[in-house]
């Protein structure tokens, strides 16, 4: 979409979402459905101590029919509750030791190997990866380092159908992380050129 025509359809949207405010406004009768056109995951880290078996059918009754950062030994729970797992985890080391240093390599590589295959044959589509963090090194380094560990296990992710998802992370939170930004981000992505990315 060019920007003369994002900008035309962008000023249609919002007079669309002033009205229908407006209208609901009007009309406090009218009954709101879900449609649910909206698939929402949960992350279970943020709620703490809560066992599987009780919060799964918690956010199903919620209308959330999936979870993410869960790894294999827990798939059976969530397929037994049938929840879908939108963001596997297991393969990766640390937030702070991703792809983006090459003494990583090795293991990252030998761990995604054996992970790709497992997330796939478990009906599920994407799994995590981190760059990792700066310790010093250059961003463009970091991006080449990146590029040469993730090549390596990339047509095995094309072939089983599995997408690796770099995560972002702010700088706020995790200051030294090296995947901060959204440039860095698609510039991997750019130099990576597959859909598996």
């Amino acid at each position: 979409m060019d920007r003369r025509n994002f900008i035309k359809g962008a000023a249609v949207g919002s007079f669309g979402v002033f009205s229908s405010s407006a209208i609901a406004n009007d009309h406090q009768d009218m009954s709101m459905t879900l449609k649910n056109n909206i698939r929402q995951s949960v992350a279970k880290w943020c709620f703490g101590k809560i066992h599987l078996e009780e919060f799964l059918p918690a956010i199903k009754d919620m209308g959330i029919h999936a979870i993410d950062l869960i790894g294999p030994a827990e798939w059976p729970v969530l397929q037994k509750h049938e929840v879908h797992c939108a963001l596997c985890n297991g393969a990766e080391i640390s937030l702070e030791e991703g792809f983006n240093n090459p003494k990583f390599h090795e293991q990252l590589i030998k761990s995604y190997t054996e992970m790709i295959p497992k997330v796939a044959d478990a009906g599920y589509t994407n799994l995590i990866c981190f760059s990792g963090n700066r310790n010093g090194m250059n961003d463009y380094v970091g991006l080449e380092n990146c590029v040469k560990g993730l090549e390596a296990i990339l047509p095995l992710a094309e072939k089983n159908g599995v997408v690796l998802q770099m995560e972002l992370f702010n700088q706020i939170n995790h200051p030294d992380y090296m995947c901060d930004s959204t440039m860095w981000g698609v510039e991997l992505c750019r130099r990576l050129e597959s859909d598996s990315f």
